[in-house]
């Protein structure tokens, strides 16, 4: 079973969001924001982040950032989830964008295509 980690600082958005993959068979794992995030990577790494583009700590471009930067990590997929316009920068960090709100089947789409090794 692959597994997903979600990161997210609204605890109500974190149930929203783990809902969508749980229903489809991904085991779930949750972080509140970026430092945890690393923390549980390091611990147990997961086949595929969903990062939150605003959290406290550390935003989800910082994450993304050092995902990519840790040679063990480098090509995890990530589905960064955002409500505000994604810069360039940011694009080329994630496997995946996919805008606040979103419906069910684009998260769904969106982690679908990052594990098949789409986008990156």
């Amino acid at each position: 079973m692959q597994r997903i980690l979600i990161v997210e600082d609204d605890p109500n958005l974190r149930v929203v969001i783990r809902m969508v993959p749980e229903r489809v068979g991904y085991e779930v794992a949750e972080a509140r924001h970026g430092v945890a995030a690393l923390e549980s990577i390091e611990k147990d790494p997961p086949d595929l982040v969903i990062a939150d583009m605003r959290m406290p700590m550390m935003d989800g471009v910082e994450l993304m950032d050092r995902i990519r930067t840790n040679p063990e990590t480098a090509s995890m997929p990530i589905v960064l989830l955002s409500g505000l316009q994604v810069d360039a920068a940011a694009e080329r960090l994630a496997t995946a964008v996919v805008a606040k709100p979103f419906e069910p089947a684009d998260l769904l789409a969106g982690i679908a295509r990052s594990l098949q090794g789409g986008g990156r």
